[in-house]
């Protein structure tokens, strides 16, 4: 028996993939898993639209775990699975599975496919087979959603991924409609899944994102020490802010690409931008170059 998975959104992939016959597409996975999210209850994955619609990369990487640990066995089109999940969810969830994966037995293919693109149009709005598959009426939902996602003001914003799963913070990205990530950290590397800067330089791209990191603009480790108190806080953004003027190369590159790019966002860790250089950073440049300026 392969090593017990770590996380119990593991275990519950390896049930319905057991429920769900065993074995599946890879694109049938994605959105069975999708829909169980939706439609079932469960919280376990986020899902970002993507070239088929709904996906998740923190599931795909799961998959590539679980495979590495003889769990299952993922070829280019399909995954098996090898060993069954004996106790890997409590009896609700499992009553829960059985339920979903009855409801669902009949969708496969281009029937799911279509399931899912009418009723979530959002997941299909960067689908590049939604226009062919699609009638014209239920197709005209998806483009009045891209009509919604597209900005027409230039803006500045601030985000942090605290919180966040990588899923859920591309969506905040791709719901306000911006094309340049510029990442503020001085440090760009995170245990979360997809916060580090091979992974956004990698995957962001795929979404029609531009990633650039920008590390003259963060804050070094050895200055972020003893932050435990909201006067610590104040203390070192009133350092950071002194420093900013030192950094004009780095401020005229953000204003270049602002310009260029027109939508675009800082990010670091903390959710809340006052409790992040980001907001000395976006303050600076709303006062001295009447940039646009919201916090996510």
């Amino acid at each position: 028996m392969p090593k017990t998975p770590k996380y119990y959104r593991q275990r519950f992939l390896l049930v319905l993939l057991e429920r769900s016959g065993g074995r599946l597409s890879k694109m049938d996975f994605q959105k069975l898993l999708f829909l169980s999210q939706k439609e079932a209850a469960f919280s376990y994955y986020d899902f970002v639209p993507y070239h088929f619609g709904c996906y998740s990369f923190q599931a795909q990487s799961d998959i590539e775990l679980l495979d590495s640990w003889g769990w299952l066995e993922e070829s280019p089109t399909s995954i098996n699975l090898l060993a069954k999940p004996l106790g890997c969810v409590n009896s609700h969830e499992s009553a829960a599975i059985d339920e979903f994966t009855e409801q669902f037995k009949g969708y496969r293919g281009l029937k799911l496919l279509t399931y899912i693109y009418e009723r979530y149009p959002y997941y299909a709005t960067r689908s590049k087979i939604a226009a062919e598959m699609m009638g014209e009426e239920s197709y005209k939902k998806v483009q009045a959603e891209m009509g919604r996602l597209k900005g027409h003001v230039n803006v500045m914003y601030t985000i942090g991924y605290e919180g966040l799963s990588f899923e859920g913070y591309v969506n905040q990205l791709l719901r306000h409609d911006v094309r340049l990530l510029c990442d503020v950290r001085h440090n760009p590397l995170s245990r979360k899944f997809g916060f580090s800067k091979g992974v956004l330089s990698r995957l962001l791209p795929k979404l029609g994102i531009h990633y650039v990191h920008v590390p003259d603009l963060g804050i070094r480790s050895e200055m972020r020490r003893e932050l435990n108190a909201p006067d610590d806080y104040d203390r070192l953004f009133s350092v950071y802010r002194k420093m900013l003027p030192e950094k004009e190369n780095s401020l005229r590159l953000l204003e270049d690409l602002f310009v260029e790019h027109q939508r675009i966002a800082l990010t670091c860790f903390e959710k809340e931008a006052s409790c992040c250089h980001r907001h000395c950073v976006s303050d600076f440049l709303a006062k001295e170059r009447g940039i646009r300026v919201r916090h996510l």
